[in-house]
C-alpha cells in the first residue's frame, strides 16, 4: 500500500463533543482488545522506568495501565482529550507540543507514544524523536503497520457500526498513513541515538526503541 497522508477528524477543533467522546471511548477499547495495551506494557517493562512522559496521550489509558510506574505524565495538544475520563486518574496531564516538549533535558526516564507516529511525515518524526531523546535517555513508540488486513478490519468494524462516526472515518485514514517496518527503520537511522531497535509486534504493529549515549 502506498502511504497516503490525510487529516483526521478527531484532531479538528470543532468536533461535536458527543462524537469526540465516542471516538475516545472507541480508541480505549481498541487499545484494550486489539493489542495496544499489551504491546505498550511490554515496551515499558523493558526499560523499568520510574518516570514516563507519554506524548499524544489522549485519555492516558495506556499510562494508566502501567500503574507501577511512580511518575506518569500524559502530553497532548487537545485539552478536551486530556480532561475526558480523568477523574480518579493518577496520571498528570499537560497540554503541550511534541515538537517542543515543556520539560528540561533529561527530565524523565522514558518518553513513549502509541498510535501517534503515523500523524507525521518522516522529517517531522525525526524531529519529534530527537526532542524526545532530549527529555529522556530512552524512547519507545509503537503504531499500526500499514497493511491491507488492518485496513479491512477497521472497515468491518465500521460496517457493523461497532465504532462511532469519527472512528469509522479516522481509522482507515490512520492505517493508510501508517508506516511499514522498513520505513520506520529509515526514520530511526536519522535520529541521534546510540542504540536503535525496530521490531514487528502482533497484531500488525511495530515497536521502535531508542537510547541516547
Amino acid at each position: 500500500m502506498k502511504r497516503i497522508e490525510s487529516e483526521e477528524l478527531l484532531d479538528e477543533h470543532d468536533v461535536p463533543r458527543a462524537d469526540m467522546e465516542r471516538s475516545l471511548r472507541d480508541l480505549r477499547r481498541i487499545n484494550k482488545y486489539c493489542g495496544g495495551v499489551s504491546v505498550y506494557r511490554k515496551l515499558v517493562r523493558q526499560f523499568a522506568p520510574k518516570s514516563i512522559v507519554d506524548i499524544g496521550t489522549g485519555t492516558s489509558d495506556l499510562l494508566e495501565s502501567v500503574g507501577h510506574v511512580p511518575l506518569r505524565v500524559g502530553v497532548d495538544f487537545k485539552i478536551d482529550h486530556l480532561l475526558y475520563l480523568r477523574d480518579g486518574s493518577r496520571v498528570h496531564r499537560v497540554v503541550g507540543d511534541a515538537h517542543h516538549l515543556p520539560f528540561r533535558d533529561g527530565a524523565v526516564d522514558l518518553v513513549t507514544s502509541s498510535h501517534f507516529f503515523h500523524h507525521f511525515s518522516p522529517d517531522e518524526n525525526v524531529g519529534i524523536l530527537n526532542e524526545s531523546l532530549r527529555v529522556a535517555r530512552n524512547v519507545a513508540t509503537t503504531d499500526t503497520r500499514r497493511h491491507y488486513l488492518p485496513l479491512l478490519f477497521v472497515y468491518v468494524l465500521g460496517m457493523l457500526r461497532a465504532v462511532g462516526r469519527i472512528t469509522r472515518l479516522d481509522a482507515p485514514a490512520s492505517v493508510r498513513q501508517g508506516y511499514t517496518v522498513a520505513e520506520v527503520r529509515d526514520v530511526a537511522a536519522r535520529v541521534q541515538a546510540s542504540k536503535t531497535q525496530v521490531v514487528r509486534k502482533w497484531p500488525f504493529r511495530w515497536a521502535l526503541s531508542l537510547s541516547r549515549a
